[in-house]
Order: C-alpha cells, then structure tokens, then sequence
C-alpha cells in the first residue's frame, strides 16, 4: 500500500510539475512586448540571409543595428554590399556607396525594416500581428520560444513572420519574415545591448559630397527593399 500511495504521489507531482513547466505562446509574447517596451535603446550584431527562390540566389550579410525609442533606426552593413540605413523617426536615408547614390524619403510604415519597431517599444505585438497557437503551447526549439505571426494588415514586404525568443532574456534572436512570393529573409541577433545612451548623430545622415541624391517621398517598402537588401 505504501509503494502504491508513494507512486502516486509520484506521478501526481511528475504531471504537476510538467504542467507547471508548460508555456503557453500568449505568455511568451506578452514577456516580449514587456521586455520592449521597458527597452529605452538597442544595438545589436546581425547576419542577414536573404533567398530569391525566382532567381535561384541567396545572399548572405551582416552589420550592426541600432534602435531607440521614437522611431530611430540605423542598419550598418559590414560586408558587401556595405549599404546603410538609416531614420530619425521622419525621413529614412537608404545609402549605397557602391553605386555612388542616396535614396531619401519620407519613413513609411511599408518599409520591411519597420517591423521591428517593438524591438524598442514601437508598435504592439498582438495589436499588428495575428498571433497563431495564442492558448496553445509555444512551440521551442534548441534557440527559443518560437512564434508565428501574419500581419493584420497586408504587406508586400512580409506576408510571415517567425520570431525565435530567447527563453531567459525575452530578446528576440532570430527573426524570418517571407515576403508575398514566399522568399525568406532570415536575421541573426547577437551581442545584443540594451538601455544603453546612444550619439544622437547615429541617427541622422550626413550626404558625401559628389554622392547622387534621389529623392522619392512615395517610394514604398517593397521598391527600397528591391533597391538593396
């Protein structure tokens, strides 16, 4: 009788403690959405892996991002092509050296990059995005929680969204979006720092001299995006 009342006392607090260890997506997206908007300023290394199923070509990059609250941005590319990106919350300079040009336009909430916005507080999780297995359990993998998303309204430059979080941190690490033809752009965040003071002259540009400047208030996410990266 004491063995038999021992092991289910067992197996009693083995299920308890199982459930217990169960979380479900809802949970991990709101310890995201509280982690950023808590987060003042983020600067991070990333990998970008960029694929056109039509053309057969993959191209893989990387840099460092910067982000701070009210809508400043800037992506510097390291390896080839070395384009930069940059917003003040009003006007976006997308600048590639290579061609000897500056693209400047007004920000617009198209532009693939904007998405992450609530990596510093910007925009909400569950306000921009449908969030699928919301009272289900998340789906893990060896680098995180994983969550899908599908933008409530439609994107050109992202039709999906896959974010991988980090379990202890609440930061995202991987980020895969696909655009409307099924392409994916996967990036890889590291050495990630947070509420940290950032020059505010990272997030302004100033043009190079002889640099050709174009400029197109219009031009859409999917048209800067088809421009670069």
């Amino acid at each position: 009788m004491k063995k038999r009342l021992a092991l289910l006392i067992a197996l009693f607090f083995g299920v308890s403690v199982g459930h217990s260890l169960a979380v479900t997506t809802r949970e991990v997206v709101d310890r995201v959405q509280e982690q950023y908007e808590s987060t003042s300023s983020l600067t991070a290394d990333f990998t970008q892996e960029s694929t056109n199923k039509m053309l057969g070509q993959t191209q893989i990059t990387k840099g460092r991002v910067y982000f701070e609250k009210a809508g400043l941005m800037r992506w510097e590319y390291t390896a080839s092509p070395k384009d930069t990106w940059v917003s003040d919350g009003k006007t976006l300079w997308f600048y590639q050296p290579e061609e000897n040009q500056v693209i400047v336009q007004d920000v617009n909430p198209e532009d693939g990059r904007l998405f992450l916005a609530f990596l510093v507080g910007q925009g909400n999780l569950t306000q921009d995005f449908i969030v699928h297995r919301w009272d289900e359990e998340v789906d893990q993998t060896k680098y995180g929680y994983r969550i899908e998303l599908t933008p409530r309204k439609p994107h050109a430059m992202m039709d999906r969204l896959i974010l991988t979080i980090d379990k202890k941190t609440s930061y995202v690490r991987r980020a895969e979006f696909y655009d409307a033809y099924g392409n994916p752009t996967l990036i890889l965040f590291k050495h990630i720092r947070v509420n940290k003071k950032l020059p505010r002259d990272l997030f302004t540009f100033v043009i190079p001299p002889g640099t050709e400047v174009i400029k197109n208030p219009g031009l859409s996410g999917s048209e800067a995006q088809g421009a670069g990266h």
